[in-house]
């Protein structure tokens, strides 16, 4: 099996992007294990889309794996299981000499870093997760948005979200939060920009409702939407 140089997500795309003279408008959310995600970035689409006529934006997540997956004709659990893979020397040559087809961490961080860019570029894009803040830095007309939270709220959120213990929850966070230092490091390296982010929410004090109206409004100030009628 050949391994795509291009997915079909960018093919698919890359016509319209290429006629657009102006990135955007996108938003990426990072946030902390144990911190709201998916269900804030679904709110801030359906919210986006109530106020666009033509209900143009979309969440980007797991889709790019999912996609990625499809162009490659191996699992997401692979892909991301490689995604975290540190380089190693044996392993590129046992890759090597068994042939195989798995791509590498690289190839697979690059492909999605290039999915996101162009998402991004095409615009109307929510975008969490997955180096996202990393891979747009240098493209205008949007938003960064990182989501904390006091380690002990965070404990308590996955044991009740997860059902597990204090402890288990802890271990569980401590064992995810170790699998994505490495991915940390890299985007670290991609992203010179200090501060990192935008716009830096504590989730312990503000809820997923309550961050959503205040990043609406922060995309309201920035221009990235124009402001409710009603106001």
């Amino acid at each position: 099996m050949d391994k795509p140089v291009l997915s079909s997500y960018l093919r698919q795309r890359i016509g319209d992007v290429v006629r657009k003279k102006q990135p955007g408008p996108y938003i990426t959310i990072s946030r902390q294990y144990g911190c709201d995600g998916l269900e804030l970035a679904g709110m801030l689409v359906e919210r986006l889309n109530q106020r666009d006529e033509e209900q143009r934006w979309r969440l980007y997540h797991k889709e790019l794996l999912k996609q990625l997956a499809e162009d490659t004709g191996l699992t997401e659990e692979i892909l991301e299981k490689e995604q975290l893979t540190r380089p190693s020397l044996m392993g590129d040559f046992l890759r090597g000499l068994l042939r195989s087809d798995v791509p590498n961490g690289y190839e697979i961080r690059k492909s999605i870093t290039l999915m996101i860019r162009t998402a991004a570029f095409e615009g109307y894009a929510v975008i969490l997760g997955q180096g996202g803040t990393a891979a747009t830095v240098d493209i205008n007309n949007g938003l960064s948005v990182r989501i904390e939270a006091p380690r002990e709220w965070r404990v308590a959120r996955v044991s009740i979200r997860e059902q597990l213990s204090k402890e288990q929850a802890a271990a569980r966070m401590e064992e995810v939060e170790t699998q994505r230092q490495y991915l940390r490091e890299i985007y670290e390296k991609q992203s010179s920009r200090q501060p990192a982010f935008h716009l830096l929410f504590d989730n312990s004090i503000f809820s997923k409702e309550q961050i959503t109206e205040l990043i609406l409004l922060a995309m309201e100030q920035k221009r990235l939407i124009p402001e409710e009628k009603s106001r």
